[in-house]
């Protein structure tokens, strides 16, 4: 008896949401546990019947029939079932019957009911709703983890008690004397008492010592002015990402008055984290030849993956990505103006997609396009179509390779004065197809990355106030959306394709993520919204009173659960040496990670379904 208590706690140990009760409960649980056995074909309990016990498969596995008539789902050792029938009082809805000899334990309901109530995490476990037990998922992913640059904020890392600082008519001789007496390699510069540049021993080197300044100059004309700077509460991931995009490696750090609290540093930043993170951005942002810059990109999956290995979660692994991939197309712009001379007339170099929308991850291809201005003459259009094409080309050498649909710079057609590009947008409203909405509906994601940055703000004014008047578009935008195969079948099974490999798969890219992202999107531009990332449009449409808060939280938790899978996917593959995709085996998931896979795609089809009410007319 003693061996059986001892394997059956061991089991449990190993088996969620079991293993977090402490091992005095487990040993408690398994005096009341009842082990049964089934033959193969046996029924474990039928439909209709009352139920008073919680089923865990030790070994073997089952299958749930609805009503004893249609596949619910089959389940193997490890897995959990009938909790439903006793969340709501005992009434079994599903016939379940072994398909294999099958060991189990049963655990009496009361003993599962008192656990729910003196454990939140188990109550979490088996909730019955869909987006509780995501959102306890997310939680139990996120406390897992070895570091987590969300939870912690950039203040922490701040070490000096008030910053060392020099107004900005002092000399450069006395500002070097203060950073010398207070031994800091970076000088805050302010002026009645506001923070006005920053000064650090690299400046001394290249723009004092090297331009040959005379130290009796004001301070004022060598600082860097203006720079970036971060409230105190914000996490070191945005400080990662702000870093890794401008290529920088101080950062002013503001109190809750808006004050300078301090500086963070890359080095403070990688003290706290190990990683190499915003080497890479650094390294980009220095790059002074083609060849550099191509050198510099190969460490992006490295870093991605260091990222992953750290524990950084999922969202910031992607907006992290999304900094340097920002910081290579600044920096392929940079280059190119260097060798063609400066622009003739003001341009930006915009972004479409993931990047606009901050949530690119590696192995992407390059969607952008240059907004004009309209002052450009036929003669600058030649000088446009060469920088163009010589950032596209320089993008494409560097791993962000040619965009199959050539939606970028060096195709004319993504390369318009500003004029042109409001026509353009004003025709797929006012005339939207299927066809043209379907091509059309990434330029809806669109962000500056270079040059002046007030084109693309007023494109995207222009775009937005389009929407008011032209409700057609929107009915098209909901139906795009609902071209979304959700591999889930009506009773929760994954319907999955068969990959090149024969192995089957699903892609989580297609059939998880951008549906979330068209329903955020359809949602977004029918409310006027201007926010482009998924996470900032659902947060957006709540505070607009446009979206419930449950449907947008939920939602969002299935979009971060699902790039949770996804991103850890990149991860493994990119360490293995393997090009990084989106087809996840489930095979390669646990069995927990697939049930709340299932809750995902479930909250993605409801999703979808209110998309359809709403904006599509009921029309799928």
């Amino acid at each position: 008896m003693a061996s059986e208590i001892s394997e059956i706690v061991r089991f449990l140990r190993s088996t969620p949401p079991f293993g977090a009760l402490g091992d005095e409960k487990l040993g408690s649980l398994s005096r009341v546990i009842e082990v049964t056995y089934r033959k193969r074909g046996e029924t474990v309990i039928e439909a209709g019947a009352h139920n008073d016990r919680l089923f865990l498969v030790r070994s073997g596995a089952v299958e749930l029939m609805l009503a004893g008539e249609e596949l619910t789902a089959r389940l193997g050792a490890g897995s959990c079932f009938a909790y439903p029938s006793l969340l709501r009082g005992g009434e079994v809805r599903n016939t379940t019957t072994a398909i294999e000899d099958t060991l189990l334990y049963a655990l009496p309901a009361e003993h599962f009911h008192s656990l729910r109530e003196s454990s939140p995490g188990f109550a979490g476990f088996f909730d019955d709703d869909e987006a509780a037990r995501l959102k306890h998922a997310l939680k139990q992913r996120r406390e897992g983890s070895a570091f987590s640059i969300k939870s912690r904020q950039v203040g922490e890392l701040i070490a000096r008690a008030a910053p060392v600082t020099c107004p900005a008519d002092a000399t450069i001789a006395s500002a070097v004397a203060i950073m010398v007496e207070h031994d800091v390699s970076t000088l805050a510069i302010c002026y009645n008492g506001a923070l006005a540049g920053i000064f650090t021993d690299k400046d001394i080197r290249k723009r004092v010592v090297a331009q040959d300044v005379p130290f009796e100059r004001p301070i004022a004309d060598v600082m860097t002015p203006a720079p970036r700077t971060l409230p105190r509460h914000s996490p070191i991931a945005e400080a990662i990402a702000l870093m890794a995009s401008g290529g920088f490696r101080h950062l002013p750090i503001l109190d809750d008055s808006g004050g300078l609290m301090g500086i963070v540093s890359a080095t403070d930043i990688l003290a706290a984290i190990g990683s190499n993170a915003i080497d890479a951005g650094m390294m980009i942002a220095k790059a002074k030849t083609e060849g550099q810059l191509i050198e510099a990109c190969q460490h992006i999956p490295e870093s991605f993956a260091s990222m992953v290995a750290s524990g950084v979660d999922a969202a910031h692994v992607m907006r992290f990505t999304s900094a340097l991939g920002e910081a290579a197309h600044r920096r392929a712009a940079e280059l190119a103006e260097a060798e063609l001379g400066p622009p003739p007339c003001p341009y930006a170099l915009v972004v479409f997609g993931s990047l606009a929308r901050g949530e690119q991850l590696v192995g992407s291809d390059q969607d952008n396009g240059l907004v004009i201005a309209d002052s450009a003459t036929a003669e600058d259009e030649h000088y446009f179509e060469a920088l163009g094409t010589r950032i596209s080309d320089l993008l494409h050498d560097s791993g962000f390779v040619y965009c199959k649909g050539g939606i970028m710079a060096k195709n004319a057609q993504q390369r318009l004065r500003f004029k042109d590009w409001c026509d353009r947008y004003t025709s797929w409203i006012t005339n939207p197809s299927e066809d043209r909405v379907l091509r059309a509906t990434i330029f809806f994601d669109m962000r500056s990355v270079h040059g002046e940055m007030s084109l693309v703000a007023d494109l995207r004014r222009e775009v937005l106030a389009r929407f008011k008047d032209n409700p057609l578009f929107i009915s098209f935008l909901a139906r795009d959306a609902l071209r979304s195969k959700v591999p889930l079948g009506v009773f929760r099974n994954l319907v999955l394709d068969k990959g090149k490999d024969g192995q089957k798969t699903f892609n989580a890219k297609s059939q998880a993520i951008l549906p979330i992202i068209d329903i955020a999107r359809t949602h977004a531009l029918s409310a006027g919204v201007s926010a482009v990332g998924t996470s900032e449009r659902f947060a957006a449409l709540v505070d607009a009173g446009r979206m419930h808060p449950d449907d947008a939280n939920s939602l969002e938790d299935a979009f971060a659960f699902v790039n949770a899978l996804r991103v850890a996917h990149q991860a493994r593959q990119i360490e293995r040496g393997e090009s990084p995709d989106n087809a996840i085996a489930p095979a390669d998931l646990s069995s927990l990670e697939r049930d709340y896979l299932k809750d995902a795609l479930k909250v993605i089809r409801d999703g979808l379904d209110a998309v359809r009410r709403n904006f599509a007319g009921g029309i799928a």
